[in-house]
């Protein structure tokens, strides 16, 4: 893996993964590496040898959610997402070739880059952010 962060601001970084690279924790690397709280994941492409992701089952609070684990050859349609307070939150669009279907989900950890991929993000500079859950159980955000 390796990364290109803009010289400009807004800073926006592309990341190019290479075959074997696992995909969320290589995205996760380069958020801490470059100390960034707040960012929007704007795009990403790719293919994978395996992907773990994870989907909503109900609109009931709390939500019920299913892990879905494929091997074999993964296309990688689309990575869009944000990450706050240091975390990502990543949901990708993919095509399982073996199955001729099409996934879209949120990315979890062991998901594994067949021969490349690429995220690109947009660092939001002094904007400081944190995930909580309100009185409701809703899932939110806020700046600290």
């Amino acid at each position: 893996m390796q990364y290109f962060v803009s010289k400009t601001t807004p800073r926006t970084i592309l990341i190019m993964f290479d075959r074997d690279d696992l995909l969320l924790e290589g995205l996760q690397e380069v958020v801490k590496k470059e100390q960034i709280d707040t960012a929007a994941i704007t795009g990403g492409i790719g293919s994978l040898q395996r992907v773990h992701l994870h989907t909503i089952t109900t609109t009931a609070v709390p939500s019920v959610d299913k892990y879905w684990n494929f091997t074999g050859p993964i296309e990688l349609a689309s990575v869009q997402g944000s990450v706050i307070g240091g975390d990502a939150h990543v949901h990708i669009s993919i095509y399982d070739w073996d199955s001729k279907t099409v996934y879209i989900g949120h990315l979890e950890p062991g998901s594994v880059v067949a021969y490349r991929a690429e995220i690109s993000l947009t660092v939001l500079e002094g904007v400081k952010t944190e995930r909580y859950t309100d009185e409701k159980g809703e899932f939110r955000i806020r700046q600290r």
